[in-house]
């Protein structure tokens, strides 16, 4: 992607990996093993028996490639976006995983790069019977993380108790019910997940080390992330169903005197 980057750009979107939730390459084998018999291993970039690679920047059991792994990988690629972003420019991108370590891998990234969090925002985005999700009770709402290299957050959204931060997740569930969507416990931890993740980067970014070995920022982002307590209280106390009061339908306005059809 990197090598891609125009001088200066305004804004950077980016879709990184979600860790190990989707095996890319081995996915990409089932339509690749035709595709090279339709253009020949000759043509550019299908001389290789198979899209994998060591190097793929996802966590791979059965490849050995672990969350540090992950890490570094992201950390090289919003390291370059860092340096070609015109200055106030944001990168924003979307991510979502059932495991907080997860959210670990993307805050280094963005401390590593100089950047810092200015916003997260819950957003809808699969379909609950995307094959790669059904049955896991993931999320269909990513968060859209917003990043400057310089940025400012509105009071509310630095949390810092538990309280306010379940506060700011109730009014965002709120919003999204108002437009007919009825998130699930699993879009409540996202949601969760993204705030923390934002607020243990606000709280690091003056102190940040990335000379550090990748365990030890990653163990400085969870106890940070940690500081507000248990998430899955959190998670639990918005979890309860919220019930809709039904509005019972308004009788057509008779005249007096008027006589039924």
């Amino acid at each position: 992607m990197t090598r891609f980057l125009p001088t200066r750009p305004i804004l950077v979107t980016y879709n990184p990996p979600y860790f190990g939730n989707v095996q890319y390459a081995e996915l990409m084998d089932f339509c690749y093993a035709w595709l090279r018999r339709l253009v020949s291993t000759e043509s550019d970039g299908f001389d290789r028996e198979s899209t994998r690679s060591p190097e793929e920047l996802t966590g791979n059991t059965t490849q050995l490639r672990g969350i540090d792994h992950f890490t570094d990988g992201l950390s090289r690629v919003y390291a370059r976006v860092a340096q070609a972003l015109k200055p106030g420019a944001p990168l924003a991108f979307t991510f979502h995983h059932n495991k907080i370590e997860a959210y670990g891998a993307v805050a280094v990234a963005i401390l590593d790069a100089g950047l810092t969090c200015t916003a997260t925002i819950p957003c809808p985005a699969e379909m609950g019977g995307s094959i790669h999700i059904h049955g896991t009770g993931s999320s269909i709402v990513d968060t859209v993380f917003v990043c400057r290299v310089h940025g400012h957050v509105r009071r509310r959204q630095l949390c810092e108790t538990s309280a306010a931060l379940t506060q700011l997740v109730s009014d965002e569930l709120a919003q999204l019910r108002s437009a007919d969507m009825q998130p699930s416990p699993g879009d409540i931890r996202c949601i969760v997940f993204g705030h923390l993740t934002r607020i243990a980067i606000w709280r690091l970014r003056g102190s940040w080390d990335s000379t550090r070995r990748t365990s030890e920022r990653l163990e400085r982002v969870a106890t940070a992330a940690a500081a507000l307590g248990d998430p899955q209280l959190i998670i639990d106390s918005l979890s309860t169903p919220v019930r809709r009061t039904r509005v019972p339908a308004q009788l057509p306005h008779r005249r007096r005197g008027a006589l039924s059809p």
